[in-house]
């Protein structure tokens, strides 16, 4: 019996003992694969976790892509957007022992209130709580030397402009949409979805009370930094173009201003700037909002008689006039109940259609549009694209909306010929301007000419964005006609004084009147002055429109397209000639 009961009891022993090994097993399986998962499978997540709290939010934040230009002799790439590492100190309030000694040492140097920073850290449970953003590397080994509990610093990126505000409306800024800090204006907010890159993102299985589960999924996928644009923008150029405009609004007294600098043969845009400007920098100091706007994209105005070549080159191009073409001028023409008169009052007697363009003779292009008719007119100028976009990639270009020509009276059919009674954005002028030198083609202007994708991996591919032909807005014959037209213009005519001696540059001043607000009519007291040219005509390689407004008239000076647009113009494309090293073409 006893001996039976001995074997019972063994033979459970021996199951206990089974039982045991295999818990203690299947216990040490476990620790061994949940080391693997640690070490191995999630390795860059727990190496993350183990170095700083915040390391994770950094490796899920991506880098902004930088903007750069170049110049003509060089390859190194200029930024004109980049980002600049600084610090967040923060507080985590439940680390914080005495909260009113806490705040006491640190607001002088955070150069904050102490009633602040104790709202900020009064939760006890608190983990986490930012104190001040842009915190200098000098300020932050200070405080570090106080030895504060409860105190943490993470690196930050922010969005710098090295040259301070050098091409600002053409780059924008980087400003808060809400809680959110996002590219505006300009290549900032054309490109945000480039520049500003891919979040990454962090994938961790919680328990009910938002705790991590130690071996359930986890895994980080790295964010992946914003491309970086390299634009058309050459950097010496811009420079000159912006001394010249600020010279010029100084001298001559204008409200504001705007020079555009393009290669007429693809569309690249060399320089463009507005006064005012600022410093996209310090953009918040800015109080007047309007100043973000590029006026060059963006205003609307009458463009006055450097509009003339666009109407001459449609009626050329449609034959029904040719340089040659003559007309009577009397001084005046009588056009639907309106008189309307040469500049000064002037009148030329029997004149040439390239007579009317050298003396920018207001009747000469009523003759002009009369003969052209208000359908041809219209259709040639929708194929020089003045009713839609011109594609600019700049953020916040205005859209012209033409009306119809069933709704002009007789008299706006012949105010247009000389650039009055429509309006349009300078872009535009320069579009249409650029398929005269173009050989009738119509491009697109555009500011990016290279885009830098980065990779997860670190790598990175490069994309070189081509020239856009939209249309062929103009015969080749038509525009090689309208460009002869304006280097005798230039050569024998009122643009003469944007003329560079030995060069064949085609070129037109205007002088526009500035319709009253919300009334009919013109204010006496107000001009637009402009000149656009371009060259040299053998083989275009820059097109400029310069232009002012309001500019002031003295007892000595009369303020018109002449004595202030075509001297800037002349001292810009006297440096591209030199710039460029291009001969003479005498």
């Amino acid at each position: 019996m006893s001996r039976h009961r001995d074997k019972k009891y063994h033979k459970k022993h021996d199951i206990r003992i089974d039982i045991l090994m295999a818990v203690v097993f299947l216990i040490t399986d476990l620790i061994i694969f949940r080391l693997f998962v640690v070490q191995v499978v999630n390795h860059t997540f727990y190496t993350a976790l183990a170095q700083d709290q915040h390391q994770i939010v950094a490796d899920l934040l991506p880098e902004r892509g930088q903007i750069f230009v170049q110049d003509k002799y060089s390859d190194t790439l200029y930024p004109l957007a980049s980002n600049q590492k600084l610090t967040l100190v923060y507080a985590i309030p439940k680390q914080v022992k005495d909260r009113d000694d806490f705040a006491a040492r640190l607001a002088p140097l955070l150069e904050m209130d102490e009633k602040n920073i104790l709202e900020r850290i009064s939760k006890e449970d608190d983990l986490y709580e930012p104190l001040k953003n842009k915190v200098t590397d000098e300020r932050v080994e200070e405080i570090k030397k106080l030895n504060l509990n409860g105190i943490g610093f993470t690196k930050e990126s922010w969005r710098i402009y090295p040259e301070g505000g050098l091409a600002a409306h053409i780059l924008g800024f980087v400003g808060y949409d809400g809680d959110q800090r996002k590219g505006r204006y300009g290549i900032e907010g054309y490109y945000e979805d480039k520049l500003a890159g891919k979040m990454g993102h962090l994938e961790a299985e919680k328990d009910v009370g938002g705790r991590w589960i130690s071996i359930g999924k986890k895994e980080i996928q790295p964010a992946v930094d914003g491309d970086d644009l390299v634009l058309t923008i050459d950097r010496a150029i811009q420079y000159k173009a912006e001394a010249e405009l600020k010279s010029g609004v100084e001298k001559w007294g204008a409200d504001s201003a705007s020079i555009i600098v393009m290669n007429p043969q693809n569309g690249e845009i060399l320089a463009m700037a507005n006064y005012p400007t600022y410093d996209n920098n310090k953009y918040a100091e800015v109080k007047d909002i309007n100043v973000f706007n590029n006026a060059a994209i963006f205003e609307h105005y009458e463009p006055g008689s450097a509009f003339k070549p666009v109407c001459m080159a449609i009626a050329l191009d449609e034959g029904v006039v040719s340089p040659d073409t003559t007309y009577t001028d009397t001084g005046a023409a009588n056009v639907g109940g309106y008189t309307i008169h040469n500049y000064g009052n002037k009148s030329y007697g029997v004149q040439t259609m390239t007579n009317v363009l050298e003396k920018s003779i207001n009747t000469g292009m009523v003759f002009v549009n009369e003969h052209l008719g208000a359908e041809k007119l219209y259709n040639g100028f929708l194929k020089l694209g003045l009713n839609e976009l011109s594609g600019i990639d700049l953020d916040s270009e205005a859209a012209t909306e033409l009306k119809p020509p069933k709704t002009w009276r007789q008299s706006n059919l012949a105010t247009m010929g000389y650039g009055q009674g429509i309006a349009i954005t300078p872009i535009k002028l320069v579009v249409a301007t650029a398929a005269m030198a173009e050989g009738g083609n119509l491009v697109t202007p555009y500011i990016v000419k290279e885009i830098i994708h980065h990779k997860a991996d670190g790598t990175e591919t490069r994309e070189e964005i081509p020239t856009k032909i939209i249309r062929q807005a103009l015969k080749p014959e038509s525009a090689a006609t309208i460009s002869a037209m304006l280097v005798s213009s230039m050569d024998n005519g009122y643009a003469k004084t944007g003329r560079i001696p030995g060069y064949h540059l085609a070129g037109k001043t205007g002088t526009a009147q500035v319709p009253l607000q919300g009334e009919k009519g013109y204010d006496p007291e107000k001009v637009i002055t402009s000149f656009i040219g371009y060259g040299p005509i053998e083989d275009p390689r820059f097109l400029i429109l310069v232009k002012f407004n309001n500019p002031k008239s003295t007892s000595s000076f009369r303020a018109d397209g002449v004595n202030t647009a075509a001297p800037v113009f002349k001292e810009l494309a006297q440096f591209l000639v030199n710039y460029y090293q291009i001969p003479p073409s005498e």
